[in-house]
């Protein structure tokens, strides 16, 4: 079992977009907000092993504008990096390594990604030592 999950991520993503933009709703799950509003998501997840139960991962989240104006997806986009550079000054073990930010497409509203760098830990399995034959004793 890894120690940080994309769950866990995305509630620290979803809280920091909260903090900085109260008034832009964050979109999860149900019905979409008729106004303008964020909805972020898992884009990627590559997890490089670097020993026995030690893993380097880089997730990268998209954080889409859907239904705002492009001139407040502009101007949003320093924003967010500053949103997400906050959840590092939290104390949480993870790191922005890359931000970027794209106009929309056709009816895609503006796409920031950010790449997250996170070691992970997987909980360590007790081993069960090997029994040892005394004299005398055959295996079967």
């Amino acid at each position: 079992m890894l120690i940080m999950s994309v769950q866990q991520l995305r509630n620290h993503i979803n809280a920091a977009l909260g903090r900085y933009f109260p008034d832009v709703p964050v979109y999860v799950s149900g019905e979409k907000p008729q106004a303008a509003y964020f909805e972020p998501g898992l884009i990627s997840a590559t997890l490089d092993r670097q020993r026995e139960g030690r893993y380097l991962a880089v997730y990268r989240f998209g954080i889409r504008y859907e239904q705002g104006s492009r001139l407040n997806a502009e101007n949003m986009a320093d924003g967010l990096s500053e949103a997400l550079a906050s959840m590092e000054r939290e104390g949480e073990a993870f790191r922005v390594i890359r931000q970027a930010w794209e106009a929309g497409a056709e009816g895609k509203g503006p796409l920031f990604t950010a790449d997250f760098m996170i070691y992970l830990q997987t909980a360590a399995v007790e081993k069960v030592p090997m029994g040892h034959m005394t004299g005398g004793e055959r295996l079967k």
